[in-house]
């Protein structure tokens, strides 16, 4: 019987075979996340290692895979956009709760 998995912090780190196992990504296609920037890995010798953020950015990307057929590049340009628009409406409720103040 498996263990049940602990929430992870904020800057918790993961291994790269942790991120695959929980994205449900291709090793080939997280490699070309990372080739073009939509997912940064800490090196460490020779092994990389992820911010647990990584886990929801490569389930997202995931998502747009398995929902609009997108490659790699394709999907990180739209976890690009994606994050973006995040910190656009993050922005702008920080913005009503000053005005309604």
């Amino acid at each position: 019987m498996s263990e049940p998995l602990q929430p992870l912090g904020e800057d918790a780190m993961v291994a790269l075979e942790e991120l695959l196992a929980a994205s449900g990504l291709a090793r080939a296609e997280l490699l070309e996340l990372v080739e073009f920037g939509a997912l940064e890995p800490l090196v460490s010798g020779d092994h990389w290692l992820f911010l647990s953020s990584c886990i929801l950015q490569a389930r997202r990307a995931a998502r747009l895979r398995d929902d609009f057929g997108l490659n790699p590049a394709g999907m990180a340009l739209a976890l690009a956009y994606l994050e973006r628009i995040d910190e656009l409406e993050r922005r702008l409720q920080e913005l009503e709760c000053q005005i309604l103040r």
